[in-house]
């Protein structure tokens, strides 16, 4: 159970707006506080589904390519930030792992990352494409590394080296 710093009142176990207004009305009304609020509710949602639709996973040469649309009405558009939505991050390096998860049907652990480079800003849009281009996979009995290529048709918005570990199957 999560308890609210500010009261010790559980937060646990609420849908995702509830948790959202719940736990930002726990806050006196700061910038930072938000972003925990935006924290706390990462640990409980998951972003393949909700924040981004997935379309299609096609195998390449070197890999496989996602191909996801935005959804701009979910709730971390509406806290990050009010009346300008980006897409975070941290919310674009979960969906990476959530993709890579489907693919292999494996529980995946991030054990590290690399050289992320957030190169544009991803804003929502209606019906709006972006690619997630998996490359230079490589697999062991315990983790596999993979490149992340985030873009769309006009723009990169994200390069990333990353590394999981996993239970052996």
């Amino acid at each position: 159970m999560i308890l609210c710093p500010y009261g010790k009142r559980p937060i646990s176990g609420r849908k995702d707006m509830g948790l959202f207004v719940y736990l930002c009305g726990c806050f006196p009304v700061k910038r930072k506080n938000l972003y925990f609020c935006l924290f706390l509710i990462g640990l409980t949602m998951q972003f393949l589904g909700e924040l981004f639709i997935l379309q299609s996973i096609e195998d390449t040469e070197n890999g496989f390519i996602a191909r996801l649309h935005c959804n701009p009405e979910h709730l971390v558009y509406h806290a990050h930030f009010p009346g300008n939505p980006i897409t975070p991050g941290a919310c674009l390096l979960q969906t990476a792992s959530e993709i890579l998860q489907k693919k292999l049907g494996l529980t995946l652990y991030l054990k590290s990352s690399k050289n992320i480079k957030y190169l544009n800003v991803l804003m929502p849009a209606p019906d709006k494409e972006v690619r997630f281009t998996f490359s230079n996979f490589t697999e062991t009995e315990t983790e596999c590394k993979v490149k992340v290529v985030i873009a769309d048709e006009a723009s990169v918005y994200t390069k990333m080296s990353l590394t999981f570990s996993y239970e052996p199957v």
